[in-house]
């Protein structure tokens, strides 16, 4: 912070830099106070305000990129690519300076960007812009409308589907689907290591994701700190991986691993993606009454998330019948019951 310097009147004064011109000369702003402390308490105020001032007159887009840069290192390589991808959706209020962008400003390119995308990504688009204006001015606030979320029932493959599927699938593709089976997610079974496994526990620690440049690399560290377990492999999981060293899976990368499991979909008439077989896995534990506790720390899903429950926790259709036969049965019980009495 600049020193005060006492004047032969006996006042203080601060000189604190405020511009350079064209002609790149240095201007000063002067600060005088009877006492050094009022002087130099001027001048600090001067250049907080000068600071702030700075920070809001950036452009929406200045101030995204920012936030990008800011977060970079922080968060996952992907998200961070997600992030940059999103740029291109800003079009109609990128040069807006921040400190005078308006809720109807807003409101309106929320309008035009839900005729274009769905509205997840109006919703993930516009959290990366209050994320970014927030970091820059935690006050600021906006009143406008989103889209609606689009309610989706995906139904869990059967039984039978699976049972397909991995008795069709190739060599190569089978430890990929018995992995899946047990939770595990494409970029998780892409990093796991032989020497993640210690008696048929694997520990699910790391990912395999694309940087900037679409390059795939090893990251250390899960998707969410949830990610981070341990997951009792099968049987039939064990006895394809065998035994080695290094990487498990040596000859995918996450998305060829999901192509090559769309490849084997179209061919049997299937229409759901290797996701989807983490779908099945919780559902298959909710069926079998496994608390969500519990399936929450297999799965890798915080607790109090509702993901589970929300998305991944779908109805099995071939066992519809199933259930509606027990509640017919005890329905039927119940009124043959009441005729006897």
């Amino acid at each position: 912070m600049a020193k005060a310097k006492k004047l032969p009147s006996g006042s203080w004064r601060v000189q604190v830099f405020s511009h350079k011109d064209a002609a790149g000369k240095n201007h000063y702003e002067s600060f005088t106070a009877p006492t050094k402390a009022e002087a130099e308490m001027l001048a600090a105020e001067f250049k907080a305000t000068k600071s702030r001032k700075a920070k809001h007159d950036l452009t929406v887009e200045e101030a995204i990129n920012g936030y990008i840069q800011a977060k970079d290192g922080v968060l996952s390589p992907t998200t961070i690519r997600e992030y940059r991808k999103m740029l291109n959706r800003f079009d109609m209020i990128r040069n807006i300076r921040i400190r005078k962008i308006t809720s109807e400003e807003i409101q309106l390119w929320i309008s035009n960007l839900a005729k274009n995308v769905s509205p997840k990504t109006v919703r993930n688009t516009y959290a990366l812009l209050t994320a970014s204006l927030a970091l820059y001015n935690p006050d600021m606030t906006f009143r406008v409308t989103l889209p609606a979320k689009q309610i989706k029932r995906p139904v869990s493959p059967s039984d039978e589907a699976v049972r397909v599927l991995f008795e069709k699938a190739s060599d190569k593709l089978k430890p990929c689907i018995a992995l899946a089976i047990c939770g595990i997610r494409r970029g998780e079974m892409a990093a796991l290591k032989y020497e993640d496994i210690t008696d048929g526990i694997a520990h699910i620690h790391a990912d395999i994701v694309q940087d900037d440049h679409k390059q795939w690399i090893y990251k250390p560290f899960p998707k969410t700190s949830g990610s981070d377990r341990y997951v009792k492999l099968t049987r039939t999981a064990l006895d394809l991986i065998g035994e080695g060293t290094g990487f498990i899976i040596t000859w995918y990368n996450p998305n060829s691993i999901g192509q090559a499991f769309g490849r084997l979909n179209k061919r049997l008439g299937y229409n759901f993606h290797l996701h989807e077989l983490r779908h099945y896995y919780a559902s298959i534990g909710a069926i079998l009454g496994i608390p969500d506790i519990y399936m929450a720390d297999m799965g890798g899903w915080r607790h109090d998330s509702g993901v589970m429950k929300e998305v991944y926790q779908n109805k099995i259709t071939s066992m519809s019948d199933y259930y509606s036969d027990m509640l017919n049965d005890h329905l039927d019980k119940v009124f043959s019951s009441s005729d006897s009495v």
